[in-house]
């Protein structure tokens, strides 16, 4: 059994080990609110968004170069949203593995592959493989803007528009609810067209044809829409994202702090059982040292 004074040192490190796992947890908390309420106020526009553009579809057909594959290239371009920071349980881990399985099954069926990698994890993660990057993100904070993913989005679409690739796709962490975070897979482009989205809204009764008047023609109005709703996608995943890693940090702090409490204890105990019995053997000697004197 180890001594009181090592007892007391293990302790001591214990304990200070779970202030700063029960600091990280608190901040992450914060953090993971902020992020929630972010997710929150984007769905609102990315709904109206996704109706307006079903509107303009009823209103004649949909043609649009960011809605076709392209058929010159076989490259898909994957991009890979992690964290800068780790301490976060298996979010990372998770969208490593769903991406690194992704690119494998790409490459035996024929295909090339790009990676794009957003987050420190991820780039050390690929340079550990060895994999090249074409482009790599790891400036983005925990409050990612609108434009931190227009100047992501721009460059796909460029890429897209020209040929070079014929799909992107986006691996990350989708914020289902605050209890349930799954790594997933998500298409971006080709976009799906508008009129295969279905359904009505506004109160509209389904298959009712309702009449507009655009101005400019909804081509047009298509042409300003397709690529800002590519650029919601993507900043909408990147929300998503922070706002999974908080809570996933949150959930790994909380575990990480009730493990230590429950180390204190244990070895709490075993300090006191060491010094009772140290007090015992003190006693012992003591009254066998008074009786050799009589």
């Amino acid at each position: 059994m180890a001594s009181a004074r090592d007892l007391r040192k293990k302790i001591k490190s214990i304990t200070n080990t779970r202030k700063i796992t029960r600091t990280m947890e608190l901040v992450a908390t914060s953090k993971a609110k902020r992020a929630q309420d972010r997710v929150i106020a984007t769905t609102p526009y990315s709904e109206k968004l996704t109706d307006l553009l079903r509107r303009l579809a009823e209103a004649g057909t949909v043609e649009h170069p960011l809605l076709d594959k392209s058929e010159a290239s076989k490259k898909t371009a994957i991009l890979i949203i992690t964290a800068n920071r780790g301490l976060c349980g298996g979010y990372n881990t998770n969208v490593l593995t769903m991406a690194e399985k992704l690119r494998a099954q790409i490459l035996n069926d024929g295909g090339e592959v790009d990676l794009h990698v957003v987050g420190r994890k991820g780039l050390q993660r690929m340079k550990f493989l060895k994999l090249p990057v074409v482009e790599g993100h790891s400036d983005f904070d925990d409050r990612p803007s609108f434009r931190d993913a227009a100047s992501i989005a721009e460059n796909f679409i460029r890429q897209f528009a020209a040929g070079d690739v014929s799909r992107v796709v986006v691996v990350s962490t989708r914020f289902l609810s605050a209890g349930r975070q799954e790594a997933r897979t998500s298409q971006v482009l080709p976009i799906e067209s508008p009129d295969d989205a279905g359904g009505s809204a506004g109160g509209e009764e389904s298959g009712r044809a309702v009449d507009f008047i655009f101005e400019p023609t909804p081509s047009k109005i298509l042409e300003e829409l397709l690529p800002l709703s590519v650029k919601n996608v993507f900043y909408r995943l990147l929300v998503e994202g922070v706002a999974s890693e908080q809570i996933a940090r949150r959930v790994a702090m909380k575990r990480a702090t009730d493990s230590a409490d429950e180390m204190i204890q244990d070895y709490t105990r075993m300090y006191n059982r060491s010094r009772q019995a140290g007090i015992t053997q003190e006693i012992n000697e003591i009254v066998s040292g008074a009786s050799a004197l009589e």
